[in-house]
């Protein structure tokens, strides 16, 4: 008697385990396509939540951004002295995977600062930073074609203030 309720209670379990899978993984379903990354299904098309594009919202814009670079600081005024050209890494932010990158490095300082990647409007993004471990940076430009040209200020370094343009080639 024992052994038919564990049989009878394992296969409701079980039972119930395969309808909840199958409810989850059609719930989703957009015509064909399942929406990822929080998109929901209107009229068979997924509509993607900010930060996210493709068919299936399965593009973060930050994706084509992440990698390694080597960058130049140039163009400063007043003129800034000591090393011009470093290494960073663009790195998905852990608060937002699909338009928020960490730059690390920033102006070669050992500073990691938070940017916003814009939709890709003919290739071109835009790139803003929006949060500096240490104050005092502000940033913008754009990233087309494993290239990000900035134009920021900053104050750090106990140099005073200055303002230049950065250029970062992805490798």
């Amino acid at each position: 008697m024992k052994t038919r309720l564990r049989f009878f209670i394992a296969s409701v379990l079980l039972l119930g385990a395969f309808s909840l899978v199958l409810f989850n993984s059609c719930k989703n379903k957009c015509g064909s396509t399942t929406c990822q990354n929080g998109g929901t299904c209107s009229s068979n098309v997924c509509i993607c939540p900010t930060g996210y594009s493709g068919n299936a919202c399965q593009i973060g814009w930050s994706d084509p951004v992440i990698g390694t670079y080597v960058c130049k600081r140039e163009d400063c005024h007043p003129a800034v002295s000591g090393v011009n050209s470093w290494q960073s890494a663009v790195t998905k932010d852990a608060t937002d995977g699909g338009f928020t990158v960490d730059i690390s490095d920033f102006d070669n300082s050992n500073i990691t600062v938070v940017a916003t990647v814009d939709s890709a409007i003919n290739g071109v993004s835009k790139v803003k930073v929006t949060a500096a471990t240490g104050s005092g940076i502000s940033a913008s430009g754009t990233y087309a074609n494993g290239v990000m040209n900035l134009t920021f200020t900053t104050a750090v370094g106990g140099v005073g203030s200055y303002t230049c343009d950065m250029v970062l080639t992805k490798q």
